[in-house]
């Protein structure tokens, strides 16, 4: 049993008590004081390797259905391409496509996950099915509000204007139109007071886009929701080059510094990708707490650049892990991200000492993880954490022999090894298969979907396209 607690114990052979949704006591087999006595329920666990569930600290839901769309795009391309695929979804779609993400999670060991959800604007009802499906799925999930009441400048060309004819139809199609700030907040607040129950595994928290794309108003309407019902904060932050150009352009300073400025870097702020950042603003991030949430391969594919966090960690950054949408990196497998997470830095990073090792990478995806959803009591298996817990089967070929747990975890395991997965104690995946719900029924309607959704949207691809030509 990998237990990645303080003392970084680890069992050849323990018994790992739960009662409800806790972790009661970690002991030698047999050991326990009810030992012997009656169970509700026991897994014999013997020949499988216990260990602390993944947490996928960014993604995106509606993505789910989008592997294999994309390739070689540029940054605002993609964003164009992704909103008329995930736009004028119908309830349904919100369900079955937030589903289809929670299978491939369950099923590679992840037990958590921060969802910035959705792609575009939203109303009560995307929230109700968004978390209607995460009721279902059994997961434990963070419902990040994405919120934003500005343009989208990042997302267009900086040389010369739209052509006037784009213009038009761009005003027309009004595929990203800012809501009236009172009706933003109304919206998210209500949001989370119906829904924010984490005792259900279930949490609720505003989420800006993307500051760029922010009023200073937005911003602090958020930190100050954020502190009236203790909840974190997330958003995508310095994910492309020309973010850190317009931060500059519209506050003189980098956008790490404004959020200083405005209150919002604490711990309860993550913030995804984080690539163009300089040594001041580290040391911001880390002085104040802030998570980074690490998405190398998405960042690869879209070719944004390689977030420095080699550096972080050496400043005491907190990091996580995400692996972003499936129409950015095609999959949510959190092994590949852990694997990238530890290797991407290492040829530019002479000094050996200063590489991300396995554990760092693993901690990232653990520990790094549950600090990022806020829960102070997951990411180990120790009494008094919560009881999510994924076994593997150590007796495939990626893990034999077991020389080195934690190693093998991080370079070798692809996900295919996760023989169970138990969230809040309940079992979620049991023998490599989903029981928490019908997971082939997902993918059997999941299948059809972009098909219908592209044939609705048909106008808006006509003009994602056309913005492509002028981002070439």
């Amino acid at each position: 049993m990998l237990t990645l607690d303080a003392r970084e114990r680890f069992f050849e052979r323990a018994d790992i008590v739960i009662d409800g949704s806790r972790i009661t006591a970690v002991h030698a087999p047999g050991a326990h004081p009810a030992a012997g006595a009656p169970a509700v329920r026991e897994i014999d666990g013997r020949g499988l390797l216990a260990a602390p569930g993944l947490i996928n600290a960014h993604t995106h839901s509606p993505g789910a259905l989008l592997a294999g769309t994309m390739d070689t795009e540029s940054h605002p391309a993609f964003m164009w391409l992704n909103q008329a695929d995930t736009s004028a979804r119908t309830p349904r779609e919100v369900y079955v496509s937030a589903m289809l993400n929670a299978v491939q999670m369950l099923q590679a060991g992840v037990t958590g996950a921060i969802d910035h959800f959705p792609a575009q604007n939203f109303g009560p009802e995307d929230i109700a099915a968004a978390v209607q499906a995460y009721r279902d799925s059994g997961m434990r999930m963070a419902l990040a509000v994405r919120i934003f009441d500005d343009t989208f400048g990042d997302l267009f060309p900086r040389d010369t204007p739209l052509p006037p004819d784009v213009e038009r139809e761009l005003a027309r199609l009004a595929l990203l139109p800012p809501r009236p700030l009172a009706q933003t907040r109304a919206l998210t607040e209500d949001a989370i007071a119906r829904h924010h129950v984490p005792q259900r595994r279930l949490s609720v928290l505003p989420a800006p886009t993307n500051p760029v794309r922010c009023s200073d108003a937005l911003l602090e309407m958020t930190r100050d929701i954020a502190q009236r019902f203790d909840v974190g904060i997330h958003t995508h932050l310095l994910e492309s080059k020309v973010q850190t150009r317009l931060a500059l352009e519209r506050h003189g300073c980098s956008m790490v510094e404004h959020l200083e400025r405005l209150g919002l870097l604490s711990p309860r702020l993550s913030c995804a990708h984080t690539i163009w950042v300089d040594d001041r603003d580290i040391e911001r991030l880390a002085s104040h707490g802030v998570t980074v949430v690490h998405n190398p391969e998405s960042n690869l594919k879209l070719g944004t650049g390689i977030a420095p966090i080699t550096q972080m960690v050496a400043a005491g950054v907190p990091v996580a892990l995400g692996t972003d949408g499936s129409v950015t990196n095609d999959n949510v497998q959190m092994h590949e991200a852990m694997r990238l997470a530890a290797t991407l830095g290492r040829c530019s990073e002479p000094d050996r000492r200063r590489w991300v090792t396995a554990r760092q990478a693993l901690a990232m995806a653990t520990a790094g993880g549950a600090r990022a959803m806020q829960l102070a009591d997951a990411g180990r298996i120790e009494a008094g954490c919560r009881a999510d817990i994924v076994l593997y089967d150590p007796r495939r070929a990626e893990w034999t022999p077991v020389n080195d747990p934690v190693r093998q975890r991080v370079f070798a395991e692809t996900g295919a090894s996760v023989h169970t997965v138990r969230v809040d104690g309940e079992v979620v995946v049991e023998a490599g298969r989903i029981v928490a719900f019908d997971a082939e029924a997902i993918l059997d309607e999941a299948r059809p979907m972009l098909a219908a959704i592209r044939a609705r949207n048909a106008e808006l691809h006509g003009f994602a396209r056309r913005m492509r030509e002028l981002f070439p």
